[in-house]
C-alpha cells in the first residue's frame, strides 16, 4: 500500500490514491495486525494532508470483493476530532473518502496526527496533544529558562507533594554519582516526576533509540530528571544488561546521535542544545563485574524538545510532505497580528476562525464592511438567478451571438443562483489565460454543488484539464485565502460555442458525484461562500504586511478593481492619474502579475520604471521572477531588446534631460504592429517634484485616461494637511503643469475617523532639531513602534549628509531612566535604499517619493524652492501615514 497523487483524476481536487485497502468492521479485526496499522497510518497521513491544504479526496481500490459500505462499515480506526470532516462513498470496486477543510475554530490552526512533544505527568511519559502543545509553546515565549515554572501537578497537590519529590530526586543524584550498584539490589526510591526506570530488551541499541527520545523530551520539556536504563520499573531491582552483550563506546555513541537528531525549537536569544550527562554504573554481582545500568541525566531546557518531528503533513508542490519541527511550531503558533496602531483597521476575517492558510483580512471602518460588500457586489435574490457584473455579461452576449441562448439554456434548471462572468477566471486567480477562452462563470446556487463554465470557441485537448485546472484552482482560494470553512468542492463543464453560432454543453466525461452534504443547501451556506469570494477577487497584500511582520489582507476598492479587471486586449494603454494614497503603486504591481498571465510573459518581457532608486529596489524585491524594475535613467542608458509591455510609476516626476521616455517607452511596446504591448503610465500631477519637462505628452493626448480619487492612506490631521496644500497648488502651480491638469472629473473622497498627529515646528537649529527627532523616536519606541515605523526626509541629499551622523548619536544616546526598556535596541540609520529592513530612514523627500512609512519628519521642505514648495510639502505629507512632523530648521 503506497500514497500517491492521482493526476489523472476527473475530479477538481487533490486526490490522493491509497492502493488496495481491507474495509469493513468485521473484516479489518480479523487482518494482520500489522499490516492494519499500515493501512491506517496512509490513510491518516492522507486525511492530514488534505485536512491542512484546503481539502480534497482519498481514493482506494477495495480488496475484498465481497464489501458492501452500507452492510460492513468502514473499520479504519480515526481519531474522533477528524471524523466531522469526513465523508464516505463507495462506486463500484473504488472507496471514496472526501475530506473537507480543517477549520481554526478547533483551537489550534494545523491538524495534526501527534505533537511528538512529550512532558511528564507523575511517574507517566505523556504526549501532548496539539492544544495542550499550544499552551506549553506559548508558556515557553514567555517565560524561557525559568527554571522555577511549577511542574504538571496541579496547585494543592504540589504542595503537598514537593518534599516527597525533592526526596526523590535526591536519591536519583545520589544513585547517578555511585560507581557500582549490585545484582538485584532494590532502590530505595519510585519513578516520579524526575525518575524514569527502563528494562534493557534484547536489541540494546533498538531499545535506546526506540525509548530514549521520549523520555529526553519528556524530562526536558518539564522539570529534568534521570532515565535509568537496566532497572526494572515495577520491583525497582537493579537488573543491568550483561556486560558481553553490549559496547560503552558504541552505546555512548548510540545515545549521543540519538539525544543530538532530537529537534528543538528556541523562542529564546541563547540558542543552546540538550543539556545532558551519560553514566554507566557497574552492577557487580558476588563480587564479579556482571554487566551495566546506563544512567542519563537530562536537564530543564530553555524551550521545546521533540522526540521527532511531528506527525503533520500538508500537499506541497503537488506532493504529501511532512512538516519539519520548525515549520510546524511557527504555523501553530500563527495569530492575528497587533493592530492596535492601527485603530482605522477592522478585522473581517480572523486566523482562529477560517482555515489553515488563510490570511487575516482587514477592512477601514469607514468603507464597507466585508458583508456590506458581498450583499452589493453579489446578491443572494429569493427564486432570482442574477448575472454580474452586468456590463461584463451584457458586453459578452452582444459580442458572441449564441451566447445568450447557450447561458439562459445552462440556467434553465436553476431557481436561486448568481452566476458571476469574467473574461478569464484563471487569469482572475494568477493563472495564465488559455487562447480560444470566450468567457468563463461561477454559478453558485441552492441546492447544487458550485459549477465553473468555460465557453471555448473550438474544443482541443487541453480544454477538459485546463478547465479541471482553473476549477480546483478556484476551490483552493476560496478555503485557502477566502477562509470558507463547509464542504466545498467545485464541478468544472466546458461549453462549445460553434462558429456558425449555434451552441451545445460539452461535459467531455460523466459528471463526478459528490455526497449530498457537499450541496449548498440554504442561503445562508451560499452568502458565506460568496463572502469567501468577495476576499479572493477583491483582496490585496496590503504593505503593513511588512510593518506587523505577518502577511494581512486588505480590500481593493471598486475603482482599483475596475481598472484592475479591464481587458488587456483591448487597454493597451492607459493613463492613471491618482491622487496621493489612492493606491497607484498597488495597481501597477498588480497589474504586472496580470500581464504576465494574460501574455504568458517571461520576466524580462515586462519593465517597470520610475524615477528614484528607492521604489525600484522596493518592487524588484516585491516582483522578482515577474519583472525587470530599472530607473528612467537606466531605461534611457539601456537597449531592453526583449521588453514588451512598460509600466511607469510616479511619471510626473520624471524629466526629458535624458531623452524622450515617453516615445521610446512607446515604441518599444509597439514593435509587435499586429500585437501591440501593454503601456500603463501612473501619475499625480500635485506630487510634481521639479521644474523641469516631464516628457509626459500633454494633457488631451493623455488618452484613455482614469482617475483615482479615493484616498485610504492618512490619518485625519494629515489628510486635512494635505486638502489644504493642494488647494494651494491649484490657486498657484508650477508653470511645468499644463493647464487642467490638477481638476479631477470626481470629487476626492478622504476617509475619516483615522487618528494621528500632525504639527509643525519652526525656528529650530541643527542641534534641537536632532534632539527633538531623537525624543520623539525613543517615545515611538517606548509605545510599540520600530525603526522602520520611522523616515526622517529632508529638502535634498547634501542636507541629509549633514544631519546624518549627529542624527544618530542623538538617537543612541541613552538616558538613565530609558536603559531598562530600550537596552535592546541599537537604531540604525540608513537611507531609503535599503527600504525593508528594520531601520530609521534619512533620505531627501524626492527620493523617498512611491514609499511610505507610519511617522515622517520633514526638515524643510521645499524652502528653497519657492515654485514647488507647495507640491514638496504635499509629496512630504503623502509619504505619511499616522505622525507628520514638518521641522523648519537653520542647517
Amino acid at each position: 500500500m503506497s500514497l500517491n497523487v492521482d493526476l489523472e483524476t476527473n475530479f477538481a481536487e487533490y486526490v490522493l490514491d491509497v492502493g488496495k485497502l481491507i474495509l469493513g468492521t468485521q473484516q479489518r479485526r480479523e487482518m494482520d495486525p500489522q499490516l492494519q496499522e499500515k493501512q491506517n497510518e496512509i490513510i491518516l497521513q492522507a486525511i492530514c494532508a488534505l485536512l491542512n491544504s484546503g481539502g480534497g479526496m482519498i481514493k482506494a481500490e477495495i480488496e475484498n470483493e465481497d464489501y458492501s459500505y452500507e452492510s460492513h462499515g468502514v473499520g479504519l480506526d480515526l481519531p474522533l476530532i477528524f471524523r466531522g470532516y469526513l465523508d464516505a462513498m463507495q462506486q463500484g470496486k473504488l472507496f471514496l473518502i472526501f475530506v473537507k477543510s480543517w477549520n481554526t475554530e478547533a483551537g489550534v490552526r494545523v491538524a495534526t496526527l501527534c505533537s511528538n512533544l512529550y512532558h511528564r505527568q507523575r511517574t507517566s511519559t505523556d504526549v501532548m496533544g496539539s492544544p495542550e502543545a499550544l499552551a506549553f509553546l506559548k508558556g515557553r515565549t514567555k517565560t524561557p529558562m525559568n527554571v522555577n515554572d511549577s511542574n504538571s501537578l496541579g496547585p494543592q497537590e504540589a504542595q503537598g507533594g514537593a518534599q516527597h519529590e525533592g526526596s526523590v530526586e535526591a536519591s536519583a543524584a545520589a544513585l547517578f554519582d555511585r560507581a557500582q550498584l549490585q545484582y538485584l539490589e532494590k532502590l530505595n526510591f519510585p519513578e516520579s516526576t524526575h525518575t524514569k526506570f527502563i528494562m534493557f530488551s534484547a536489541n540494546v541499541s533498538q531499545c535506546i533509540k526506540e525509548r530514549l527520545p521520549k523520555c529526553v523530551s519528556a524530562f526536558a520539556n518539564t522539570e529534568g530528571g534521570y532515565v535509568f536504563f537496566g532497572v526494572h520499573d515495577e520491583t525497582r531491582q537493579v537488573i543491568g544488561c550483561e556486560q558481553h552483550k553490549i559496547k560503552l563506546t558504541t552505546l555512548r555513541d548510540t545515545i549521543n546521535g540519538c539525544i543530538k537528531k532530537l529537534p528543538v525549537h528556541h523562542f529564546c536569544a541563547r540558542r543552546c542544545g540538550i543539556r545532558y550527562a551519560i553514566k554507566f554504573l557497574e552492577v557487580h554481582d558476588k563480587g564479579a563485574l556482571h554487566g551495566y545500568v546506563c544512567a542519563i541525566k537530562v536537564e530543564r531546557f530553555c524551550c521545546a524538545v521533540f522526540a521527532k518531528d511531528p506527525n503533520c503533513w500538508q500537499m506541497k508542490d503537488c506532493r504529501v510532505k511532512q512538516l519539519a519541527t520548525k515549520e510546524w511550531v511557527a504555523w501553530m503558533m500563527e495569530a492575528d497580528p497587533d493592530i492596535s496602531r492601527f485603530s482605522e483597521m477592522v478585522l473581517e476575517l480572523s486566523l482562529s476562525s477560517a482555515t489553515p492558510r488563510s490570511r487575516a483580512v482587514y477592512t477601514h471602518k469607514n468603507l464597507e464592511c466585508l458583508k456590506e460588500q458581498r450583499k452589493r457586489r453579489f446578491p443572494v435574490l429569493p427564486d432570482t438567478v442574477v448575472y454580474t457584473p452586468e456590463s461584463l455579461y451584457k458586453e459578452l452576449f452582444s459580442q458572441h451571438k449564441g451566447l445568450r441562448e447557450l447561458i439562459n439554456k445552462e440556467m434553465r434548471s436553476v431557481s436561486q443562483g448568481i452566476l458571476i462572468f469574467s473574461q478569464s477566471w484563471a487569469v482572475d486567480l494568477g493563472l495564465q489565460e488559455k487562447q480560444g477562452v470566450i468567457c468563463e462563470a461561477l454559478l453558485i446556487s441552492q441546492n447544487n454543488t458550485p459549477i465553473f463554465y468555460s465557453v471555448f470557441r473550438e474544443l482541443d485537448a487541453g480544454c477538459k484539464g485546463y478547465s479541471m485546472i482553473v476549477a480546483h484552482s478556484l476551490k483552493q482560494k476560496l478555503v485557502n485565502t477566502g477562509g470558507y470553512t463547509g464542504r466545498l468542492c467545485i464541478t468544472p463543464l466546458v461549453l462549445l460555442l460553434n462558429p456558425d453560432r449555434t451552441a451545445q454543453t460539452h461535459y467531455g466525461s460523466d459528471l463526478q458525484i459528490y455526497p449530498e452534504s457537499y450541496n449548498l443547501t440554504t442561503t445562508q451556506d451560499m452568502e458565506a461562500l460568496l463572502q469567501s469570494l468577495v476576499i479572493v477577487l477583491f483582496g490585496c497584500r496590503s504593505f503593513l504586511s511588512e510593518d506587523l511582520g505577518s502577511e494581512v489582507l486588505h480590500l481593493l476598492t471598486d475603482k482599483q478593481y475596475e481598472l484592475l479587471s479591464k481587458n488587456l486586449h483591448r487597454t493597451r494603454q492607459l493613463f492613471v492619474h491618482g491622487l496621493p494614497g489612492s493606491g497607484k503603486t498597488i495597481l501597477a504591481l498588480k497589474i504586472i502579475q496580470k500581464i504576465r498571465n494574460v501574455f504568458h510573459c517571461q520576466p524580462d518581457h515586462i519593465l517597470y520604471i520610475c524615477e528614484n532608486e528607492p521604489l525600484k529596489k522596493f518592487v524588484s524585491f516585491s516582483m522578482k521572477n515577474i519583472c525587470q524594475a530599472v530607473t528612467r535613467k537606466t531605461f534611457m542608458k539601456n537597449v531592453f531588446k526583449d521588453t514588451q509591455h512598460v509600466i511607469i510609476d510616479e511619471a510626473q516626476n520624471f524629466r526629458s534631460e535624458d531623452g524622450d521616455w515617453y516615445e521610446k517607452a512607446k515604441t518599444i511596446t509597439q514593435r509587435a504592429k499586429d500585437c501591440p504591448g501593454i503601456l500603463w503610465i501612473f501619475l499625480d500631477y500635485f506630487q510634481t517634484s521639479h521644474m523641469y519637462c516631464s516628457g509626459l505628452p500633454p494633457l488631451s493626448y493623455q488618452n484613455p485616461r482614469e482617475e483615482l480619487t479615493r484616498v485610504f492612506r492618512s490619518a485625519d490631521p494629515i489628510a486635512n494637511y494635505m486638502q489644504q496644500v493642494m488647494q494651494q497648488i491649484r490657486n498657484k502651480y508650477p508653470p511645468n503643469l499644463p493647464t487642467r491638469s490638477l481638476q479631477m472629473l470626481h470629487e476626492p473622497e478622504w476617509p475619516q475617523g483615522i487618528p494621528g498627529n500632525f504639527d509643525i515646528i519652526r525656528n529650530l537649529d541643527l542641534e534641537s532639531m536632532v534632539k527633538y527627532v531623537a525624543d520623539k523616536c525613543h517615545f515611538f519606541f517606548r509605545n510599540g513602534y520600530s525603526p522602520r515605523d520611522i523616515a526622517v526626509l529632508l529638502s535634498n541629499r547634501s542636507e541629509v549628509e549633514k544631519c546624518k551622523n549627529k542624527l544618530l548619536v542623538a538617537m543612541r544616546k541613552r538616558r538613565t531612566f530609558q536603559l531598562n526598556q530600550e537596552a535592546h535596541l541599537l537604531v540604525q540609520i540608513k537611507d531609503a535604499s535599503d527600504i525593508l529592513t528594520n531601520h530609521v530612514v534619512l533620505d531627501s523627500v524626492r527620493r523617498f517619493s512611491g514609499l511610505e512609512r507610519n511617522i515622517v519628519f520633514g526638515v524643510n521642505p521645499g524652502a528653497a524652492e519657492t515654485a514647488i514648495s507647495h507640491n514638496l510639502l504635499l509629496c512630504l505629507s503623502s509619504r505619511a501615514r499616522k505622525h507628520l512632523y514638518i521641522l523648519y530648521v537653520s542647517i
